[in-house]
């Protein structure tokens, strides 16, 4: 077994200590190559927790930055370094219930109907003791008082281990510990506490990081609205070794899609105990990526997923130089865990590593060779409907499509030559004349009724082909019953964001979310590089089985101009279907990269009007698959400002 039971137990630890400097920043190749005997006596010289590493860490990025970045850089980076500890700080007091909330929180603890008693769980192995009894006294300090703590030792060879551990046994007769006589790993010893645990569900706890005093409130008052959960999670803070915030977790609701990418969901976790005995608890040969195991499997069992979209955890940073060596053995683990899913729930398809860490693609079997037909609506500039056609022509792998063109009332010589001469070239293109007034949902609707294919692609004509696999990366997933629109990761000409998603809400109605960011980082908690759910997708790009089109009647015809395809969306995802955004279909959009700036009022306000009324609750409530403690509008917020300069 490893030394360090921090890396080994769990795994996420490792990807937050190193994934904006592995991905995002990309530092990755010196950290890596460097042996672990040099850490260790790294560690020795300038031990964690203390202001000696502090400046040891810190002089160190500074001297890499300025080798290989130039001062410029420096500086930039130095002032966003001091902007962020400034906003964490502040931030982290609002993330904590206030004196005034929690006494309101203690009273309405004992008007609750349903009073489930909550196991958390603790495996432990030589902790540090400041944090062994931080992580404790958290859990005696919870404000719903129906808890038990199982404390499982894994044959600690620190002597102040067992000391702390009696003493808070006998301090409070909540309080389980049980001391094995075999050093088995992190999984061998969670199994050792859950087999302790009499509760009717199980919370897991790190031996070195704290609950929220609110945390176990905040499950039981949902479990009192919704009795059915077998599975909540959380928002939570990562904390350095001093204690300070360095990074927000604010996570969407439940998306099967982002869970298969990343394992997005950690902490705080709270399963139905009747759920883990039937799936046998933790597997011993998951030692690394347990958690991912674990919540797969239960996934298999359960679709009653529930989010708190609150901060109920502080997670600690930890991880020394043999994080970086067990990296690779993180990604082998946690893509057997999804590999192990698909196989269980009999999907076809195969679970890839990507060169982000702790990210993953799994890559679905296409069944049979189904027909695509893809849809363009098009007047004139026919510059950039040629961009667009030789686009799929020269750089398309996959090869069953059509290509149904409606020419919206052309007037220009070179454009009816080119379209006339589309016609003649192939029997892959039809063109259709459309002539009544514009109307893109009526476009749409009309060329769909021509189309021969089994799957709709909708394209605006202003888009470009980057990856050749963009048809295959859309189909694996418009293909599956479960899934109804299907879109693409867009950008503008000069790589910066334009669609990795929609969300409904922004700005008081729906709006692309990351527009106009860089496209070469991963983006918040990875968004930009994972497969995802969302609520809705550009149909600049957008595939979706003709079966799933026609039985939600279409594009509505009422909305002429704008929003009309998020209202699609939303109507497919009422009947029950998942909407998927993939980053593995990647087009350029020649859309105005500056029109947003600059326009100035609502260029389709009663399409506007209709779409905020027909999903007034949605923009109300929120959309699930974005989290209410994100913005909303373009303004700078707080939270905003957390996650941008991290």
């Amino acid at each position: 077994m490893e030394k360090n039971y921090d890396v080994q137990t769990r795994n996420d630890k490792v990807l937050t200590a190193n994934i904006n400097t592995v991905n995002n920043r990309n530092n990755n190749s010196h950290n890596s190559k460097i042996p672990y005997e040099y850490h260790e006596v790294n560690d020795k010289m300038f031990p964690h927790g203390t202001i000696h590493r502090r400046i040891y860490e810190l002089s160190l990025k500074a001297f890499r930055i300025l080798t290989n970045e130039g001062f410029k850089s420096f500086y930039t980076k130095s002032i966003k370094y001091l902007f962020r500890k400034k906003i964490l700080k502040v931030a982290a007091a609002d993330f904590k219930p206030s004196t005034k909330d929690l006494e309101r929180f203690r009273e309405e603890c004992h008007t609750f109907i349903y009073r489930p008693k909550i196991s958390i769980i603790l495996p432990v192995w030589n902790t540090d003791q400041r944090w062994l009894r931080a992580a404790i006294d958290s859990v005696i300090n919870q404000i719903y008082d129906n808890w038990e703590l199982c404390i499982a030792d894994d044959k600690s060879t620190e002597p102040h281990v067992a000391d702390v551990l009696n003493y808070y046994m006998k301090k409070d007769e909540r309080i389980k510990v049980k001391f094995l006589n075999d050093n088995l790993g992190v999984s061998s010893a969670s199994n050792a506490a859950i087999a302790m645990a009499t509760g009717e569900f199980i919370g897991f706890l790190d031996h070195d990081d704290e609950l929220l005093t609110s945390a176990l409130y905040e499950v039981v008052h949902l479990l009192n609205k919704t009795r059915e959960a077998d599975f909540i999670y959380s928002d939570e803070i990562l904390l350095d070794k001093s204690g300070t915030p360095i990074y927000a977790y604010y996570r969407p609701d439940f998306s099967i899609d982002y869970m298969l990418s990343h394992c997005y969901i950690i902490h705080f976790s709270v399963i139905r105990t009747s759920l883990i005995h039937k799936i046998g608890g933790f597997k011993r040969e998951f030692n690394i990526s347990q958690d991912y195991d674990l919540f797969l499997r239960i996934l298999s069992e359960t679709k009653k997923v529930y989010h708190i979209p609150k901060v109920l955890y502080f997670w600690r940073q930890h991880g020394s130089g043999s994080g970086h060596v067990l990296m690779s053995n993180v990604m082998d683990s946690s893509r057997k865990a999804i590999q192990d899913f698909l196989n269980r729930e009999g999907i076809e398809g195969e679970a890839c590593n990507t060169e982000h860490f702790n990210f993953f693609r799994v890559r679905r079997k296409i069944k049979g060779h189904p027909k695509i037909t893809i849809i363009i609506p098009t007047k004139d500039r026919v510059d950039m409907l040629r961009k667009c056609i030789e686009s799929i022509e020269e750089k398309t792998f996959y090869k069953n499509y059509e290509v149904i063109i409606v020419d919206h009332l052309s007037c220009e010589a070179d454009t009816i030559e080119y379209l006339n001469y589309l016609q003649k070239s192939s029997n892959t293109f039809k063109v259709l004349t459309f002539q009544e007034d514009f109307n893109y949902s009526r476009i749409n609707n009309y060329a769909a009724k021509y189309a021969t294919g089994e799957h709709l692609l909708f394209l605006n004509n202003d888009v470009e082909v980057i990856t050749p696999e963009w048809l295959e990366a859309m189909l694996e997933h418009s293909q599956r019953e479960d899934v109804g629109c299907v879109g693409a990761k867009l950008l503008y000409p000069d790589g910066k964001i334009q669609h990795v998603g929609v969300i409904v809400g922004w700005g008081g109605s729906a709006e692309h979310i990351y527009k106009w960011y860089e496209s070469r980082d991963i983006g918040y908690m990875g968004h930009f590089i994972s497969i995802r759910n969302y609520s809705a997708v550009t149909a600049a790009c957008m595939m979706i089985k003709k079966s799933v089109f026609d039985e939600v009647d279409g594009f509505d015809e009422r909305i002429k101009v704008g929003f009309n395809d998020t209202d699609f969306c939303l109507r497919v995802q009422i009947k029950g279907y998942l909407n998927v955004y993939t980053p593995y279909a990647e087009l350029y959009h020649y859309e105005s990269a500056t029109r947003g700036q600059t326009f100035k009022g609502d260029p389709h306000p009663e399409d506007s009007m209709y779409f905020i009324n027909r999903w007034q609750k949605i923009i109300q409530d929120g959309d699930p698959f974005y989290n209410p403690n994100l913005p909303l509008n373009n303004e700078r917020t707080q939270a905003q400002k957390v996650f941008e300069v991290l």
